[in-house]
């Protein structure tokens, strides 16, 4: 009884050391990995290889997960190269076993344990709350006690193995430990600790090499139970990032199960291969980098499926909630800012129904607009998207530090604004509604006012479809300068016709009311374009 106690303990502390250490990993490389992988992923081998990086150095596959799903939720991220990094992820998490083999087997670490955890410790009492400092006590701290969890596990599976006889289960196929791995994995929802037991099982004999490569092939389907729960009632791009997780891994769970024999009977033998903690691992990595080399050509044509698959059109602020959480801070600052940009992009769309101006063809986003949908029922959606990303933005806010504050601050004022901008719009037509319609005039002198207003909204267009495109300050002020010349030539020409009484008392007040709102709308759009900087390069 005490030996299981005592592996039950080293178990708990091992999970535990994991768990700080994915953590600290993640304060220390959340920035760095962010851009690594918004650069490294405009590829398909760009996708495998930065996924595999990010998940053996993180040692999180969920980790990486969250990342992929928060930048496919912004549309910074195309799915093609989602399905490369969680393919990526998975060989990644292979290192987990050679970390384990080496740490807790091939290497005598156990007089460095104390000293890592004691100056990880003093190193994060003395670091301020959210440092990098502190992190990095945390991590000399977790791999400290990692070390001692897998040294405590050791020792109490070899003394299991005197009151255990493998023989008797001899007559258990591998199939059977396969389903052990998939079903132990799926309740502990940890792939680094079946690997973990499997190894010292192996170890001390209760299992031989077969076996141990079963269960670690249902291992890497049980994995898939935790994302598919989480994506069942999740978007359309949670799904399909769990739906490519699931085939992955029950493809080359499907090519592996057959090759345990021919491997371990037949090709170590002839390789020499005497080693089976080696043995184990090397199978495991070989049948990842396979599935990879195979499902490579072929992630283009399986984003297309998956795209088939699941498909619910809804709102694109309710994917944003719904794919990205507010705690990650980084990855939701990006994906604000996308969505910033659609909303100035429908803005237009909805402010030029009124004003009667062509909408260039570059505008991105309308195919998210109800274009068929009456003007109140536009601007009622538009100003319910605005309403709900402040609420997003206020959500993360609440998780962010300092350093990342100011952005989401300007986000919310950029919001301000460009509602100011609508709000005008939606004064002009007030005001327009309330004249004579039959006043041909007043029509005449209307579209006039407005069509001065084209070419300023075409060049507002351009900056906003070029989200990487560094607006130049001096370009915005001329803008608002020329907007402000127009409105007053506009009104010295309406003070004129007064005095030639070409002019009625109402007409007046409409058309001085219409270059105003108009001048305020131009004014609004210039301080959303000096608030919103470039996108970084969308992968």
């Amino acid at each position: 009884m005490g030996n299981w106690l005592e592996f039950v303990a080293g178990l708990g502390i091992f999970l535990y050391a994991m768990q700080r250490l994915e953590s600290a990993l993640g304060t220390l490389g959340e920035d760095t990995f962010r851009r690594v992988l918004l650069r490294a992923t405009g590829s398909n081998a760009g996708s495998v290889a930065s996924g595999t990086l990010a998940t053996a150095v993180l040692q999180s596959s969920s980790m990486v997960g969250l990342m992929v799903l928060a930048l496919v939720g912004s549309g910074l991220l195309p799915l093609s190269n989602a399905i490369g990094m969680i393919i990526g992820a998975n060989l990644g998490t292979t290192v987990t076993g050679w970390l384990v083999t080496l740490l807790g087997f091939k290497l005598s670490l156990s007089t460095i344990v104390l000293p890592l955890m004691g100056v990880g410790g003093l190193i994060y009492i003395w670091g301020e709350e959210h440092s990098r400092r502190r992190a990095v006590g945390l991590t000399l701290f977790a791999i400290g006690l990692l070390i001692f969890g897998l040294d405590t596990m050791k020792e109490s599976v070899a003394g299991l193995k005197e009151g255990f006889r493998p023989e008797a289960y001899a007559h258990l196929g591998n199939f059977s430990y396969l389903l052990v791995g998939l079903v132990f994995t799926a309740i502990i929802q940890s792939s680094s600790a079946s690997m973990l037991i499997t190894l010292n099982a192996l170890s001390a004999g209760l299992v031989d090499l077969p076996a141990a490569a079963a269960i670690i092939i249902g291992a890497d389907l049980g994995t898939t139970i935790t994302i598919v729960v989480g994506g069942l009632k999740g978007s359309d791009n949670k799904r399909r990032v769990a739906g490519a997780h699931v085939l992955f891994n029950l493809g080359t769970s499907i090519l592996a199960y057959p090759l345990i024999t021919p491997v371990f009977g037949h090709l170590y033998p002839w390789l020499n291969f005497t080693d089976p903690l080696y043995g184990l691992v090397v199978f495991h990595s070989l049948f990842n980098l396979i599935g990879v080399v195979l499902v490579f050509p072929m992630m283009g044509g399986l984003a297309k499926l998956l795209k088939r698959m699941f498909h619910t059109p809804s709102p694109a602020m309710d994917r944003l909630m719904m794919d990205i959480p507010p705690d990650q801070v980084p990855i939701a600052t990006l994906a604000i800012d996308r969505a910033l940009r659609e909303c100035c992009q429908l803005a237009l769309l909805v402010n030029n129904r009124v004003l009667k101006l062509p909408m260039p063809s570059a505008t991105g986003g309308a195919e998210d607009a109800p274009a068929r949908a009456s003007y109140p029922e536009e601007y009622r959606a538009l100003r319910d998207r605005e309403g709900q990303l402040s609420a997003f933005i206020l959500e993360v806010l609440a998780h962010a530090q300092e350093r990342e504050k100011p952005a989401l601050l300007r986000a919310l004022k950029l919001l301000r604004h460009l509602g100011y901008a609508t709000k005008a719009v939606k004064d002009i037509r007030e005001d327009l509604r309330h004249a004579s319609v039959a006043d041909r005039e007043l029509m005449r002198l209307k579209r006039e006012r407005t069509q001065l207003e084209q070419p300023r909204l075409e060049q507002i267009t351009g900056w906003l479809a070029e989200p990487h495109r560094v607006v130049d300050t001096e370009a915005l002020h001329q803008l608002q300068r020329q907007a402000r010349k127009d409105h007053l030539e506009f009104i010295d020409r309406i003070y004129g016709w007064i005095r030639e009484e070409a002019i009625q008392g109402e007409t007046f007040i409409v058309l001085t009311n219409l270059s105003k709102h108009l001048q305020n709308m131009q004014k609004q759009w210039v301080s959303c374009l000096e608030l919103m900087g470039p996108l970084p390069e969308q992968v």
